[in-house]
C-alpha cells in the first residue's frame, strides 16, 4: 500500500526490488554468493569477480533500463489484464 500511495507501480517496484537484491548478493559488503563460492571452491575473490562481472553488468543495465523506462516491466501485465 505504501508503494501505491507514493505513486509507483507495484509490479515495477517488485521487479526493481528483485534486481537490487540480486545485485546485493554479488557485491560487497554482503556478497553472500561470492563468499559461498570462495569457501566451497577455494578460488580467490578476483577470479570469482572476473567470472561474475558480465552478469553484474547486465543486472546494472537491466536496473537502469527499468528505471528509465518503467513501461518495460508493466507492458505485458497491462496487455494481459487489459488496463
Amino acid at each position: 500500500p505504501a508503494v501505491i500511495k507514493l505513486g509507483y507501480d507495484p509490479i515495477w517496484f517488485g521487479i526493481m526490488i528483485g534486481i537490487t537484491i540480486m545485485i546485493g548478493v554479488i557485491i560487497p559488503p554482503v556478497a553472500i554468493c561470492v563468499f559461498v563460492v570462495k569457501n566451497i571452491t577455494g578460488v580467490p575473490f578476483g577470479t570469482i569477480y572476473r567470472g561474475v562481472l558480465p552478469f553484474l553488468l547486465s543486472l546494472f543495465a537491466c536496473a537502469l533500463l527499468l528505471f528509465l523506462f518503467p513501461g518495460i516491466a508493466t507492458f505485458l501485465p497491462d496487455m494481459i489484464m487489459g488496463s
